[in-house]
């Protein structure tokens, strides 16, 4: 065999090896994923405890838990206007960049309700923590991000009010363990939190409407 063929031979194992390497870890981040989502709906507070022991960073969070968790409501999105047939008046293009920017924006929202519950502890007698608390703002919005799936078929949207009254739930279980906040202060600090967020976040969206 010629040294090219050898060559071409070692380049297309290594993108094999890597492409099986990116796979497996892609599995990983998955089950990851999917356990800490099982476990905050199963036993909340075991599993913020476990939250609090977790060394972590706030850009480790945002990366392999926010964005992909991020990612589900505009490509349920996308599918399920493509479904309906409501997009016909939309350039594909246009519906993709929406996408893209409406996630972004979600990622934001989670990092300024991070600073937000940070800022709010002091008021509610919690301690300030900034790596606690971007935890709170990521794991607790999980069931928003997972209603997400309800796009797939519009008519279920409502259903997403039942995944807001989840996330004020976790929150509520969250802010005493990682903030330190008193168990009967929690519910208006999780209460606060959550209205700000909402306010927050139409804002941030109608300026990416406007955007796109």
């Amino acid at each position: 065999m010629s040294a090219e063929g050898e060559d071409k031979g070692h380049a297309r194992r290594f993108n094999m090896n890597d492409a099986r390497a990116r796979a497996e870890q892609a599995l990983r981040k998955s089950e990851f994923i999917l356990s800490r989502a099982y476990g905050l709906f199963r036993d909340p507070r075991e599993e913020w405890r476990q939250i609090k022991a977790e060394e972590t960073t706030v850009p480790n969070i945002m990366v392999g838990y926010v964005a992909p968790l991020a990612a589900i409501p505009p490509i349920c999105d996308l599918i399920g206007s493509t479904l309906f047939n409501s997009m016909l008046s939309l350039d594909p293009a246009s519906a993709v960049v929406r996408g893209v920017v409406t996630w972004v924006v979600s990622i934001a929202l989670v990092f300024l309700l991070g600073l937000l519950v940070n800022t709010l502890a002091d008021n509610f007698d919690g301690d300030r923590d900034d790596l606690s608390a971007q935890k709170v703002a990521a794991y607790a919005l999980t069931p928003a991000f997972l209603s997400g799936v309800f796009s797939l078929w519009p008519p279920l949207w409502w259903l997403s009010l039942i995944a807001l009254a989840a996330m004020v739930f976790l929150m509520y279980r969250g802010l005493p363990i990682l903030m330190k906040a008193p168990e009967d202060r929690a519910l208006g600090y999780a209460a606060t939190v959550t209205i700000a967020a909402m306010v927050a976040g139409i804002v941030l969206f109608t300026l990416a409407s406007c955007v796109t």
